[in-house]
């Protein structure tokens, strides 16, 4: 059934969406689709008024519009019906559609259209249709809700639900009895409810009673006007209530009747409204009972209105019927008279008629009864079609179940697969904890240990030897012995090989860079390390290249230009090919699929096999053919081979009638081989049908690779084939570690390409949202198939005979196993795309798909505007592209061989300048080196070993001639003034000499030199191998010697049996004999004697202990391993000196190859450096001379071709004894060498030396006497020129002077004439000779330079062998003395020990025996302690423990004095100069005072304070300013102190200026602390008894401290306090007029006196008592005898006082009156004076100044000296809760 509609409606109708029968309810659901239906069918006319959303405002819109054309056709469509479309109910969309369907065919059928139906309908139906229309309209729009309400709904019931899960969890357990007891009172409110029912139905059964007995009046006919109306509904209310008057008086009469109590009133309706309130007790209640009586009157009358309405309209109905009926009667009548009167003509036209009737009424039968077969029809195929309706249904019902079960396994298995990897990658991560921890627990015990050795700091190269263990993830504790491997060696001895490898290297790197243990030390000069030797780089790398010349690089693989190449990557169902596909079809870009291009490469491969591919197709594969081919090519010509050369020719006749096949078949057939042998496609395969998909693009358009590449392998080898870089590959560097010399000039590595996509887009999804679209794809596959799907799918690929097909069960089975391969390859790839290559971009696919579209296509076109602008940039530039570069770089140079017209033009000195910039490029780059050795050795091929004049060949001539005629020109002797100097060798603008070379010489000389760098690196391992086991050897020796001496110092003696005898002699003694003096005197005798022979017993072992240290100091040990250490040193040295050796004779070889063409003899045989003689030391563990020679053996081994060399090397060792004779130990005392191992160290070091400077000057000499003996081949040459031509000049004269006749006869002097052509040879021979010296002079610098560097770089580093070597040395006998040091402690300390637990003894001993008493408790002394019974011991009794210091203990809100000094310490730190913002003041102590925030370090007053009271507070020191002034509240805060008055200021400031000397106006600590302020720094405290206790803190001394620390000056050094500004502050009163002038007398020096006459300020309590304070403290100052007349006050004083205070010059508030500038308070003062008539300079009396008004407004507003008492505002406030005071005294 589905079908067929799916049929009608995406073939037949064609509908702007495909409808699927799966999702025919969710398309239909809106009613745009069946609007569109109706359009198609020319029934809806507004179909433009449709909507297409899915909200509820376009469902009701659109199924209001349909409903008039549905009703039109017949359809039974009704709000439940649209409801069940709308809400997708199953089936009710199919079940429209099919009425909509049979009504449509039918109105096809009939060829009516929508007009013409309206116009075929009565008016009378159309009208109902219209009513009916607009009540459905109203209906649908309560029903169905807004978009706005539903999306209200939804976010209320969200609300909703977190309302309750906020209310379920905030709910606690004590809420749950109350909502217990409230359940049972409601019980119990219910239970009385329910009697309160029971009693009114009762009361309401018997009300309708009554109400039944009322006889029904019928209505009168109503009246016409409104008055009539209104009137007579008033009659009616009168009556009603009337006749309810009766009913109710009826009743209480029936009820007083039978209830003879009288308990519910009078019996009459008469009786007054108090006589009826007192019958039901309520009138509330019968008020409310008369008119629920009254509305239901009224309703029931409502209610037979409305009957008689409908009855009225039925009445009518039924008339209408019957008239209509009697209408249709009259009609049949009048036709059968018309009938009649048209028919009276025969009898046989009667009878016609009859028959024709008859027929008529028989047609009529048959079309009734098609009717009822066609309506039964119509039944029965409703009925199956609602049967196939539920069939349908219950078949989805199952499916989803199936579905549900089959994606709840799926999701089983995912979940345990992830668990599995969960689990997998704890492992990992645990056993890499682990191990770490492990190496952790290694380095501590290994620290622990070395401690315990050494007793010393860990040294920093044995931690960084353990740190690089750790870090390579080796063990530190050794796991196999390393002294005798085997050839089969166990892992723990690999494992040991590694590690020692690995610090080999470290130890190695060190070296070279002199950094670690190898830098210079401290108390010598330090030098750098030596430079690289550009020449002898240089010269290896020209040996290398010529052996060994470098492969050109490969060109990279061209393609066209493409707007965009970009991948897009992703899990399995993560949305790329749908979303891939509609980018190609809008956008026109190539999506290129792996699947896809494997299908279309197999299909080319069937139409390949049938003939029928296409020849535009047929291409060849490219030079470079994947390796399946290869393969397949390989196999066949092994088969053919093995048939014959008979078998052949067949074959290959077939092979030329065989048509080729195109680069697509051939990749299709290498992968149904692959396919068919059961294999995965290899990569390679993979990447090369890719990049041929690549080629075929056209150019300027782009392409995405969709899902590929799918791992890092595929990734590399895209990489490669598209940009021809093999990424994959790493590229051999030479390992700079055995090269000892790099050339400068040498080719730099190539910055790495660019890659070859522009993007990489990863569209990530999460496991479960795969799972469930595979589900979903899965489930939808399997329940919808749509017919013919499947056969029109393969009709094209039957076309081909290729038959490609999905198995989607595979798919489903494979995508755990894809969900997990992605997993396990897509850290590499993301690590690839984002880390090298750094195009990755990551897009959450987790949406609908045309927001994903969107976003894709956004992301895309961002990655082609970066692209174009790239290429932009690389055009604007001017430079070249990446790949034409390379193809730049590629391509050779090709030098044309030397012609004769070059060759003329050399001679004749016209060489041409390019000839010389091509020396130039050829010389400098290793390309052009590279070309000039190849045709040199091309043309040199028969040159050996003795080189003759007549074997160099004219090309090798011509070469030469050519380099010395381009040097000529570029360091030719016409150099113009001005030019620069020439360059130094080895510098990077020297031009090297690359003069042709034999074959013979690079073949010898570049394995000779990897010999030599191999050998040097790996003999300084093995000495850095040796000498830290020879410090592991020290260490652990150093230690045994140490605990052996410690044992042997434990031995056992024999003072215990001395001792036990003489206690039981003494105890044998009766003992009434002990209390004789003579017995007492005898055993302090015996005593005596026993102390005495204890003694000698330890002064013995004392004796014998230091016999056995000085046996072991003069063991010989410290002696033999110095002599190690000295020999791996020297063989170290060694190791520099042949390295020396091996590059001079290289350097020799290869410069003097360039001009001789035999070479020089080997010189004398390598230098040896003498070993100390230690033949006799076994130590194992070490290693002895001859091991050492071998080592010599083994280093220079290689180093000679012939095996006579090097017997004749080993046969010679030096050895020089270890201990000098006793003539040269005086004479090395008189050098200045204090130890003879330094003496040995410096002597081998000065033979090395010496062999240096013999093989330096050994070369000088010989380059000096080849640059003589040319020189004199020079001078031989002029002086033979010179001659013949002296002689050719006397032969001329001689002729001349001769006659005539005798000129004639002779015919003898031709020869004269013939010898003229000689000369012109001589000056062709003097240029080349010229020029030959020109090369070899700078071959000799060349040559001199590169010797010069070697030397120096030798000397240096055998000068940094020889430093460490003494640092070690002195190490090693630093160590053994602190070693033998500490045995000499332990010696003395343990002799001290024993002497004292013998003086225990004896005073035990001596107690008992004054006590005439026995020795009860055994006496035994054991090692150095004394024993009473053996667990009792004797030691002397501990000092008693120091008194804890005073601790000062919080009271009340008072702040300690630790708690100020950390309040000052931060505000310092904060605010250094003493002001701050009051906000941040405030910020400030509510951070401290928080419960949550602060160090809770303050007392609890100031721990409760709330944030107003802290505004409060702050507004208290701030004085309505904006900056404060922290030392002031500081010193608040400090209270309680003395308050001083103001004789005592003035007598401390006295003070002060005494004890400042330099009248600085500051003082020091110490000097502070000298005087005494207004309190005593010292009082009596009383001492507790109890040691534990502390003493009593003393809070006013601490005080003082505090006081110094707060208004001293901390930048300076010391620290300093001015003491006017200090006594300035404490100035400070609670009447801050006092306090002024209490400042000012401070100032002054003297006391001021100041009466106030402000009734304002006498009103206030406690200023009456400032104001008595002040005159007592005025008639104080009288009585002490001070000066009646005052001194005046000037200008600097008023300013001094009135500026005091950090806060005043930071804040200036223009709506203060006293806060202004110094000057403007001067210009105020200056007027003041002069108003008074003073003078500026002049003093004015303070009782005359005070009057002035200026200065009283000043003295009244000056609130920086009132004193603010914090802590009584703390107490009032916590006591009555009120605000802060403004001011406290």
């Amino acid at each position: 059934m589905s079908d067929i509609l799916c049929r009608w409606l995406n073939v037949e109708l064609r509908l702007s969406k495909t409808v699927d029968p799966r999702s025919i309810s969710k398309d239909f659901a809106n009613g745009y689709l069946i609007g569109e239906v109706l359009h198609k069918y020319q029934l809806q006319g507004d179909f433009d008024l449709f909507l297409k959303s899915n909200t509820a405002n376009s469902k009701l819109n659109n199924f209001t519009l349909m409903e008039p054309t549905l009703q039109l056709l017949g359809v039974s469509f009704d709000l439940s019906m649209a409801q069940a479309v709308m809400r997708e109910q199953q089936g009710a969309a199919t079940r429209l559609l099919y009425q909509l369907f049979i009504l449509l065919q039918k109105k096809r059928k009939a060829g009516l259209t929508g007009t013409a139906m309206e116009a075929m309908q009565p008016a009378a139906t159309a009208c109902l249709h219209r009513v009916e229309n607009d009540i459905y309209s109203e209906r649908l729009r309560t029903v169905v809700k807004r978009e706005a309400d539903l999306k209200l709904q939804k976010i209320a019931l969200k609300y909703e639900m977190k309302g309750r899960e906020i209310y379920d969890k905030s709910v606690m357990a004590h809420f749950v009895e109350e909502q217990k007891r409230q359940k049972v009172q409601e019980e119990m409110r219910l239970q009385d409810i329910e009697k309160h029912r029971h009693v009114r139905r009762k009361q309401h059964e018997m009300m309708t009673r009554i109400q039944t007995a009322i006889i029904q009046i019928p209505k009168p006919p109503p009246n016409r006007t409104l008055k009539a109306l209104e009137k007579q509904q008033q009659n009616r209310k009168q009556q009603e209530a009337q006749k309810v008057h009766m009913e109710i008086a009826q009743f209480e009469k029936n009820r007083k009747k039978l209830s003879p109590a009288g308990a519910f009133g009078t019996s009459s309706l008469s009786e007054t409204p108090r006589s009826h309130g007192s019958q039901l007790q309520r009138p509330e209640e019968l008020a409310q009972a008369n008119s629920e009586y009254i509305q239901k009157i009224r309703q029931r009358l409502e209610e037979d209105a409305a009957a008689r309405q409908q009855r009225e309209k039925r009445r009518r109905r039924v008339l209408v019927e019957q008239l209509k009926a009697h209408e249709a009667q009259e009609e049949a009548l009048r036709e059968e008279q018309l009938v009649e009167r048209l028919t009276r003509q025969s009898q046989l036209e009667r009878r016609l008629a009859v028959q024709l009737m008859q027929l008529r009424q028989q047609k009529d039968v048959l079309r009734q009864n098609r009717v009822f077969r066609e309506r039964q029809y119509q039944e029965q195929r409703l009925r199956d079609f609602q049967e196939a309706l539920e069939r349908e249904a219950a078949l989805a019902h199952q499916a989803s179940l199936d579905h549900a079960e089959e994606t709840r396994k799926e999701i089983e298995v995912h979940d345990r697969i992830a668990t599995e990897r969960a689990q997998a990658r704890y492992r990992k991560h645990s056993d890499s904890c682990r191990e770490i921890l492990e190496q952790i627990v290694d380095l501590a015990t290994k620290a622990g240990e070395y401690r315990l050795l050494t007793g010393n700091l860990i040294p920093g190269k044995l931690m960084r030897e353990w740190k690089e263990l750790m870090f390579c993830g080796k063990l530190l504790y050794d796991s196999g012995s390393l002294e005798e491997l085997p050839a089969d060696p166990t892992p723990e001895q690999f494992i040991e090989v590694e590690k020692q490898e690995i610090l080999n290297n470290q130890d190695y790197d060190e070296y070279m860079s002199m950094t670690g243990e190898w830098t210079w030390p401290e108390e010598g000069e330090t030098k750098p390390p030596p430079s690289n030797n550009n020449i002898l780089g240089h010269v290896v790398l020209r040996l290398q290249t010529i052996v060994n010349p470098p492969k050109p690089d490969t060109l990279p693989p061209s393609f066209p230009r493409f707007t965009l190449k970009a991948c897009v990557l992703g899990k399995l169902f993560s949305g790329k090919t749908t979303c891939l596909t509609r980018i190609s079809k809008v956008h026109h870009i190539h999506i290129l699929s792996a699947n896809v291009l494997i299908q279309e490469a197999l299909a080319a491969r069937q139409l390949g096999k049938l003939g029928r591919e296409s020849p535009e197709s047929c291409e060849t594969l490219p030079t470079k053919d994947i390796d399946q081919v290869e393969m397949d090519t390989e196999m066949e010509e092994e088969s053919s081979q093995d048939s014959g050369p008979l078998a052949q020719e067949p074959q290959q006749q077939g092979a030329k009638k065989k048509p080729k096949l195109s680069v697509r078949a051939q990749h299709g057939a290498a992968v149904e081989k692959f396919l068919r042998k059961g294999k995965s496609v290899p990569d390679e395969l993979l990447v090369d049908i890719a990049v041929e998909a690549i080629r075929a693009i056209p150019a300027d358009s782009g392409w995405i690779l969709d899902g590929f590449p799918v791992d890092l392998t595929q990734a590399k080898l895209l990489e490669k084939a598209l940009g021809g870089s093999d990424t994959g590959k790493e590229r051999k560097r030479r390992n700079k570690r055995s090269n000892l010399s790099v050339d400068s000039n040498a080719p730099k590595e190539p910055p790495p390409p660019s890659p070859v996509l522009d993007l990489a887009l990863l569209l990530d999804v999460s496991d479960d949202h795969v799972l469930d679209r595979a589900a979903k794809q899965a489930y939808e596959e399997e329940s919808f198939v749509p017919a013919g799907a499947g056969e029109e799918s393969c009709a094209p690929a039957r076309e081909h005979n290729v038959v490609i097909a999905r198995d989607k069960s595979l798919e489903k089975r494979q995508i755990q196993h894809r969900i997990t391969a992605f997993q396990d390859t897509w850290p590499k790839l993301e690590k690839w795309f984002s880390g090298k290559q750094s195009i990755l971009m990551r897009l959450n696919a987790e949406m609908s798909e045309d927001m994903l579209f969107r976003k894709v296509e956004s992301i895309l076109y961002q990655a082609m505007m970066q692209s174009e602008k790239g290429e932009e940039v690389v055009l604007d530039s001017g430079k070249a592209p990446v790949v034409s570069t390379a193809l730049v770089q590629v391509t050779p140079v090709v030098v044309p061989a030397p012609t004769e017209s070059t060759s003329t033009l050399t001679q004749e000195g016209l060489t041409p300048a390019v000839k010389c910039s091509s020396s130039k490029s050829n010389s400098h780059s290793p390309k052009g080196s590279q070309s000039n050795v190849e045709k040199n050795t091309s043309e040199g091929k028969d040159v050996h070993r003795k080189l003759s004049k007549s074997g160099s060949g004219g090309a090798v001539g011509r070469s030469r001639k050519l380099s010395i005629a381009s040097y000529e020109n570029s360091h030719g002797g016409n150099t113009s003034p001005t030019e620069p100097l020439a360059p130094t060798p080895g510098t990077a603008h020297w031009v090297y000499v690359d003069e042709p070379l034999p074959k013979e010489i690079p073949e010898y000389l570049v394995p000779y030199w990897e010999n030599v760098c191999n050998s040097y690196v790996t003999n300084v391992k093995a000495v850095m191998q040796n000498l830290r086991r020879e410090r592991i050897l020290i260490i652990h020796h150093l230690f045994n010697i140490r605990e052996e001496f410690k044992q042997y110092l434990q031995r056992p003696d024999l003072k215990q049996e001395f001792v036990s005898q003489w206690q039981q002699n003494y105890n044998s003694i009766p003992k009434d004999m002990r209390d004789d003096e003579e017995t007492k005197a005898e055993l302090h005798q015996r005593l005596d004697d026993l102390r005495e022979r204890l003694w000698d017993i330890c002064d013995k072992r004392k004796e014998e202990a230091g016999q056995e240290r000085a046996a072991i100091m003069c063991d010989g040990w410290l002696e033999d391993h110095t002599a190690v250490l000295i020999n791996h040193f020297s063989t170290l040295m060694q190791v520099e000196v042949d390295r020396f050796q091996d590059s001079l004779r290289l350097l020799r070889d290869y410069y003097t190859g360039m001009y001789k063409q035999v070479l020089s003899e080997a010189g004398p045989e390598f230098t040896c450096i003498p070993l100390l003689d230690i033949v006799a030391l076994e130590e194992p563990g070490t290693q002895t001379d001859k091991s050492k020679s071998s080592e010599r053996v083994t280093k220079s081994a290689g180093k000679r071709d012939s095996e006579g060399d090097e017997k004749k090397k080993t046969k010679v060792v030096p050895l020089i004894p270890r201990r000098p004779p006793s003539t040269e130990v005086a004479s090395m005392k008189q050098k200045g060498f204090q130890d003879p191992d330094e003496k040995l160290l410096h002597d081998i070091y000065q033979t090395a030396l010496t062999a240096i400077n013999n093989m330096v000057s050994v070369e000088a000499a010989q380059r000096e006497a080849e640059e003589n003996e040319e020189a004199q081949q020079q001078m031989d040459r002029e002086r033979l020129q010179r001659m013949s031509q002296a002689s050719a000049s006397a032969a001329a004269a001689a002729n001349s002077g001769k006659d005539k006749k005798k000129a004639g006869t002779k015919k003898k002097g031709p020869p004269s004439p013939a010898q003229e052509p000689s000369p012109p040879p001589a000056p062709e021979e003097d240029s080349e000779e010229v020029c030959k010296r020109v090369i070899r002079n700078k071959i000799r610098q060349e040559y001199a330079a590169a010797l010069d560097h070697e030397d120096s770089a030798v000397k240096v580093r055998m000068e940094l062998v020889k430093a460490c070597a003494l640092c070690m040395v002195r190490v090693l006998h630093r160590q053994a003395e602190q070693a033998f040091r500490t045995m000499e402690e332990w010696l003395g300390a343990r002799f001290l020990s024993e002497m004292n637990s013998i003086d225990q003894l004896a005073e035990v001993v001596r107690h008992h025996i004054e006590s005439a008493v026995k020795l009860q408790s055994e006496l035994m002394l054991v090692c150095t302690d004394f024993f009473l019974n053996g667990d009792m011991r004797v030691v002397v009794s501990p000092p008693p423990p120091p008194r804890p210091a005073p601790l000062e203990l919080p009271t009340d809100s008072t702040l300690t004095i630790l708690q100020l000094e950390a309040f000052y310490r931060q505000l310092c730190k904060v605010a250094p100069t003493g002001v701050q913002c009051s906000t941040d003041f405030w910020e400030i102590l509510q951070e401290l005072t928080s419960l949550n925030m602060g160090t809770n370090a303050l007392p609890d007053p100031w721990m409760h304070i709330s944030e107003s009271q802290l505004v409060e507070l702050v507004s208290m020191l701030t004085q309505n300013t904006e900056m404060l002034d922290w030392r002031q509240f500081l010193l608040s805060a400090a209270l309680p102190w003395p308050t001083p008055t103001l004789p005592q200021l003035l007598q401390v400031l006295a003070r002060f200026k005494m004890a400042d000397a330099g009248a600085t106006g500051s003082l020091t600590e110490e000097q502070y602390l000298k005087v005494e302020l207004w309190f005593p720094s010292e009082r009596a405290v009383s001492i507790p008894e109890d040691l534990s206790e502390p003493l009593p803190y003393d809070r006013l001394a601490n005080l003082r401290k505090f006081f110094f620390l707060l208004f001293s000056d901390p930048n300076c050094s010391p620290a300093r306090v001015d003491y006017v500004t200090m006594l300035l502050y404490f100035a400070a009163h609670p009447d801050p007029m006092q306090g002024f002038v209490r400042a000012l007398s401070v100032v002054m020096g003297q006391p001021l006196r100041h009466h106030s006459s402000s009734r304002l300020l006498k009103s206030v309590p406690y200023m009456e008592e400032g104001l008595s304070e002040s005159t007592e403290l005025e008639e104080e100052v009288e009585t002490q005898g001070g000066p009646r007349g005052e001194e005046g006050v000037s200008i600097p004083a008023l300013l001094r006082a009135i500026c005091h205070g950090g806060a005043w010059g930071a804040c200036h508030n223009r709506f203060h009156p006293n806060w202004k500038s110094p000057d403007e308070y001067k210009e105020d003062f200056v007027k003041v004076y002069r108003e008074l008539g003073y003078k500026v300079e002049d003093k004015i009396p303070f009782s005359i100044l005070s009057r002035h008004p200026v200065i009283q407004d000043l003295i009244e507003g000056s609130s920086q000296y009132q004193l603010i008492d914090i802590h009584r505002a703390l107490q009032v406030q916590q006591s009555e809760g009120e605000p802060l005071s403004l001011m406290a005294s």
